[in-house]
């Protein structure tokens, strides 16, 4: 995370790196929620030296809604999870049960906050905001050739250059079929190259609401059962 940056809202959402920050500007704009501001942590293993940044810039104390999104890579979700559990208890904020649950509670100054985690892809299982764009276009009949030249690939690559991240993989190359090519995953998001109202990302999105619902969750549709009230 830049040294120079400076909290502008009292709604933060960090996330990994510059391409979460492109898909979830554009997730956030599909779901009318707005005044969020987006920090990009510089890593998954960056959470927590940026934290320290983060949680020592004057403005931190106004925070009022605070989620923090990672990917759980190559491990189940609960080792992701547990690394930032973590950091919130090092700072004594509010500490969720669970990934995507959010829970009310009071920063060390005694002011309210709403701390959210979410792990990519489900909270469950290993892998990565990848996986989820690629299930929802994976009913384009585009996507069918997207597999059949990564399978090609593969089976003509010996198996030490094959590439290290095949989630990767096929998202540059279903990105690389747009009549518009670029070459990230967050473009592909700002450009409508993924279905953001696919079902897939049901559980993100009632995440993002549950988080930055503000006061009143009644009008939230299945968000009760996600808050724990800790005031």
């Amino acid at each position: 995370m830049d040294k120079s940056f400076k909290i502008q809202s009292p709604r933060l959402l960090a996330v990994e790196g510059k391409d979460e920050c492109n898909f979830f500007e554009a997730l956030l704009k599909r779901m009318g929620i707005r005044g969020v501001q987006l920090l990009d942590i510089g890593g998954k293993d960056k959470f927590k030296d940026s934290f320290d940044l983060l949680h020592a810039s004057p403005e931190f104390p106004n925070v009022r809604s605070l989620g923090l999104i990672r990917d759980a890579e190559d491990k189940e979700a609960d080792a992701a999870f547990s690394s930032i559990c973590s950091v919130l208890k090092k700072y004594t904020l509010p500490v969720p049960k669970a990934s995507n649950t959010v829970i009310d509670g009071k920063n060390g100054r005694g002011k309210n906050i709403r701390v959210g985690i979410f792990i990519m892809p489900n909270n469950a299982d290993a892998g990565m905001l990848e996986d989820l764009c690629l299930e929802s276009v994976q009913e384009e009949s585009v996507f069918t050739c997207v597999e059949q030249y990564i399978d090609c690939c593969l089976s003509a690559l010996p198996e030490d250059e094959q590439p290290r991240n095949r989630a990767k993989a096929r998202v540059q190359t279903y990105l690389a079929a747009r009549k518009e090519i670029v070459n990230s995953l967050g473009v592909g998001a700002r450009n409508g190259y993924w279905n953001l109202d696919h079902a897939c990302f049901h559980d993100i999105k009632r995440f993002l609401r549950a988080l930055f619902a503000g006061g009143d969750l009644s009008e939230q549709r299945d968000t009760d059962n996600m808050v724990e009230d800790k005031t």
